[in-house]
């Protein structure tokens, strides 16, 4: 048994044979050779792009970004809440915020290209960003730090 964290919820999941993934609410997450992940809900089949940093899996899936904390007995610290990741290898095309804005949850905070397909990069939560790390033009690699969001207390 694994617990995931997404939010402030914790699913207690079972892992897939081999320690290949997971399957959380009957929805079945699996990575692939090539750095992509297969998640399959009933019928449904959907490619995302995603990299585990330690503890922390973070999915990009129909233009949103998802993290994921893995927490098993022993497992090492997560990355520090409320910094966002490159999902994957890109070009930085529009930084839409700046240090000390505020900004909503859901507000697109970053466009990046990759793969001939903008990614928007969005708030999770309220917050206020405490710091960005790229600017337009910047090639980032995945998993390469891009800005950081203090969440306000509620």
């Amino acid at each position: 048994m694994v617990d995931l964290r997404t939010g402030d919820d914790v699913h207690e999941v079972h892992p897939l044979p081999r320690g290949d993934g997971w399957v959380v609410d009957g929805i079945e997450v699996t990575p692939m050779a090539d750095g992509r992940w297969q998640v399959r809900q009933g019928e449904a089949l959907s490619l995302a792009h995603g990299t585990r940093i330690g503890d922390v899996v973070w999915l990009h899936i129909n233009g949103r970004v998802h993290r994921i904390e893995v927490i098993e007995a022993g497992a090492g610290a997560a990355q520090e809440e409320g910094s966002f990741s490159a999902p994957m290898p890109g070009g930085v095309l529009d930084v839409l915020v700046a240090t000390g804005d505020e900004v909503t949850a859901g507000q697109a905070l970053l466009v990046l290209e990759a793969m001939k397909m903008e990614h928007r990069i969005t708030a999770p939560y309220d917050g206020r960003v405490v710091a960005v790390h790229v600017a337009q033009g910047d090639r980032v690699q995945q998993g390469e730090l891009l800005l950081e969001v203090e969440a306000s207390e509620a």
